[in-house]
């Protein structure tokens, strides 16, 4: 194997590299160096901060635009990989809504999808698909674990620095727009035959061959993934909720003494 060829990769025999010391090594250092950011960032101007996050996903988007004819050069043609439509990599549309609307409503979706969504999507990933994708030191690996840390970085960031100030009914808008984006999918998926957001059986996920294979159909399984997706977020959300209102408190505490 040489660093731009994995064949186990390119067969999908994805259990070759199942939890590795070089993955999980990679995604401390990748967590580590994402609170380290954050932490710089705190203090920061939101322009600025916007610029450093823009640069960073201006990289995101550069890693899928080489990705795939990388990937095609060297005869890979699964249906399920051949674009960049992964519930993960929704990132990439997402991510400029956030940034750029001027509608406080779309802003608040996007931001809140981010945050909530992607983020525990990009970080379950890093621990459960990433770790059977491809050999860490190799370009397949690299890209996986880099794109994946970045949708749990980018968020942490935009949390963290009060880029976004989450609020309560703002779950709403993010759930919202997940809807909107599991609608257009799903039915891209009927169409093509293809499993994007691995509603239809989630095959191409390690993880999940063992359940959907005992599950009865198919319809079953896009219900469970998709309650799955909303219990995480709401969990996830007022999760971070009541983290800011605890540090609040602290604040206001701190403040009177």
């Amino acid at each position: 194997m040489n660093f731009f060829y994995d064949k186990d990769w390119l067969n999908r025999n994805l259990e070759s590299y199942a939890f590795q010391w070089d993955h999980l090594l990679f995604i401390a250092l990748a967590m580590i160096a994402g609170v380290l950011l954050a932490l710089f960032l705190r203090k920061k101007d939101h322009k600025t901060i916007k610029i450093i996050l823009i640069c960073i996903w201006g990289f995101y988007c550069l890693m899928q635009l080489v990705y795939y004819p990388v990937k095609w050069a060297q005869g890979s043609f699964d249906k399920d990989t051949m674009l960049p439509l992964h519930s993960c990599l929704m990132f990439m549309y997402v991510f400029p809504f956030a940034m750029f609307s001027k509608n406080n409503i779309i802003k608040t979706a996007a931001c809140n999808f981010l945050v909530v969504v992607n983020m525990i999507m990009g970080f379950i990933t890093l621990f459960v698909g990433c770790p059977g994708e491809a050999a860490a030191l190799s370009y397949f690996g690299l890209h996986t674990l880099i794109y994946h840390s970045i949708d749990v970085i980018v968020p942490l960031v935009m949390i963290v620095t009060k880029l976004y100030d989450i609020q309560k009914k703002d779950i709403l808008y993010g759930l919202a727009l997940f809807g909107i984006l599991s609608a257009f999918i799903y039915v891209f998926d009927i169409v093509t035959g293809c499993d994007y957001f691995y509603f239809y059986d989630g095959h191409v996920f390690p993880a999940f061959k063992f359940i959907s294979e005992n599950v009865p159909h198919h319809i079953l399984w896009s219900l469970l993934i998709i309650s799955c997706y909303v219990i995480t977020a709401v969990a996830m959300h007022f999760m971070i909720i009541g983290i800011k209102y605890l540090i609040n408190k602290n604040i206001r505490k701190r403040t009177l003494d």
